[in-house]
């Protein structure tokens, strides 16, 4: 919660705003931002909110503050705006900054120097740690080297080793799970996107795959409650090359950012999710199950017990169906009409429904 209000465009961050926004979250003990320089970032990245850079010139020379800061604020497109404030993306964020972020030591997060946010609403903005001089950003378009997808596999292996079977416990209770009412939103949603696909973007549908889509409409609800099933840990919710800064030496470890989405539910979700989203078909193909192996053996090493390979393979197909729901928000107009959105939305749906084919996934609905 904050008592400043959530600035909706990059005009808002005027230098009064963030004088008392950087003295509440403790980083300027006196003086003030005499000035602000405001650059929009990541068009064509972002799908539910707006980032700027902000380069800030203070009153007085200071070592004690940052030079620039990243500022997450709410979309600026109705419909992104609409569906992140129904699925509470922007309190879900913030909440994690502020009660949850110093429990997980096993993967880098940036700093936030500022986290404000409003219940009414459902507003939110972060003044985040600038990280484009020191990290390069991923590139979903793109796809990572083996080596990098294999250090993201023990990544979040082992943030959902540190959470595995603790997922109810009261302080994260408000994070959603998958068979929880945020979630279950996402039937009628898809119901309202899928018409809008079809028309935008349904030349890129391969043969059977709109049959494919309407039956995972109609299983969601179940594949939710699959996905719900202990043991839960938290999930990431949204990891993807767009959402990782990879460091100069490749094998340190990747910082993570981006957490509107986070969830309560089975861990090879963010598994399913990064493999069918952010890895090219052939090279998927090629190193499934050496990834989802090094995932498993991440879990076994962080203290996850009863849990076998076969089983993790198999809520990594529930999952991956699940994910077909991006592809189709992001054909539906959600990337915005740039070249990278036109990019990302080929890309995306590609290589969802290749995987899905791949793994007989929609198999896994009851009959």
């Amino acid at each position: 919660m904050s008592d400043l209000p959530i600035p909706m465009t990059p005009e808002e961050f005027t230098p009064d705003w963030l004088s008392a926004a950087l003295r509440a979250g403790g980083t300027l003990a006196d003086g003030s931002v005499a000035a602000v320089e405001a650059s929009t970032l990541g068009e064509g990245f972002g799908l539910l909110g707006s980032l700027a850079r902000l380069r800030l010139t203070y009153d007085r020379p200071r070592a004690d503050a940052p030079a620039t800061v990243v500022a997450k604020f709410p979309a600026q497109a109705e419909q992104n705006l609409a569906l992140a404030r129904q699925y509470l993306v922007y309190i879900r964020e913030a909440r994690f900054f502020n009660e949850i972020r110093e429990s997980i030591t096993a993967m880098p997060t940036p700093r936030a120097w500022y986290v404000g946010y409003d219940l009414e609403s459902s507003d939110g903005v972060i003044l985040l740690e600038d990280l484009a001089e020191t990290r390069r950003i991923g590139d979903q378009v793109s796809s990572p080297t083996h080596a990098e997808a294999l250090q993201l596999m023990t990544q979040i292996a082992d943030l959902h080793a540190t959470w595995w079977g603790r997922a109810d416990e009261e302080a994260v209770a408000w994070v959603p799970a998958f068979e929880g009412p945020v979630w279950m939103m996402t039937t009628e949603t898809m119901r309202s996107l899928w018409p809008v696909y079809r028309d935008l973007s349904g030349h890129q549908l391969t043969p059977g795959m709109a049959d494919v889509i309407e039956r995972a409409w109609d299983g969601l609800p179940w594949l939710g409650q699959q996905l719900s099933r202990a043991p839960m840990t938290l999930v990431h919710g949204d990891y993807r090359l767009d959402n990782m800064f990879f460091p100069p030496t490749e094998g340190d470890p990747v910082t993570i950012i981006d957490w509107q989405l986070m969830s309560r539910g089975r861990g090879p979700y963010d598994v399913a999710y990064f493999m069918s989203q952010s890895l090219d078909v052939e090279q998927r193909r090629a190193t499934e199950r050496e990834l989802l192996r090094r995932y498993h053996d991440g879990l076994l090493a962080g203290g996850v017990r009863d849990y076998s390979f076969d089983d993790c393979f198999e809520d990594y197909r529930l999952a991956t169906l699940w994910c077909v729901m991006y592809p189709v928000a992001i054909g539906a107009g959600m990337a915005g009409p740039t070249e990278r959105g036109a990019q990302l939305n080929a890309q995306t749906s590609r290589r969802s429904f290749a995987a899905i084919q791949d793994l007989d996934a929609v198999s896994v609905l009851p009959a």
